[in-house]
């Protein structure tokens, strides 16, 4: 069912068929555990109608806190500003109080693009970290995927000595 269908419904319209989806969920998954199930799909459709249900109930909690907060806002600025100024004065007066401030505040300035290539390795800070990975050196292309024939002790491929344990036994 579509979301925009079941904005219309009222709360309690909403409570009812999520509590009748849920039933049907609970049945249909039984018959999936007996093997009785003819269709599957309806399974994922009815868990994601009542997904679509819960998502309309926290938007509503959230627009009823939102309208909330924002009467509480308008009661406490009516009361600051005082009884001769109007609302519409004191809703105009707060919208040029909080121009000001994120004026006066200011926004950081956009970083600049990271340079690509060569240029950055040129232009690398002088306390910053390097990432670990080898670089090429003098025209030669660092290629990871070789694999190295010795171990660093010095001691033969794992390959060799295990023919050589195999030729000792």
């Amino acid at each position: 069912m579509k979301i925009d269908a079941m904005i219309e419904w009222s709360a309690e319209e909403r409570a009812a068929k999520e509590k009748e989806w849920r039933q049907a969920l609970f049945t249909l998954k039984l018959q999936k555990a007996t093997g009785q199930l003819e269709n599957p799909i309806k399974l994922r459709e009815i868990r994601r109608d009542i997904a679509r249900l819960k998502t309309l109930d926290h938007m509503d909690a959230a627009r009823k806190a939102r309208l909330a907060e924002h009467a509480a806002h308008e009661t406490t600025a009516h009361a600051a500003a005082g009884s001769a100024t109007t609302a519409p004065a004191a809703a105009a007066e707060q919208a040029v109080k909080s121009e000001e401030t994120d004026s006066s505040k200011g926004k950081k300035a956009a970083p600049a693009p990271k340079p690509k290539g060569k240029a950055a390795a040129k232009r690398k800070p002088a306390g910053a970290k390097t990432s670990g990975k080898k670089t090429a050196v003098s025209g030669k292309p660092h290629s990871p995927s070789k694999k190295k024939t010795a171990s660093s002790s010095g001691k033969a491929p794992s390959k060799s000595r295990s023919a050589s344990k195999k030729k000792s036994k």
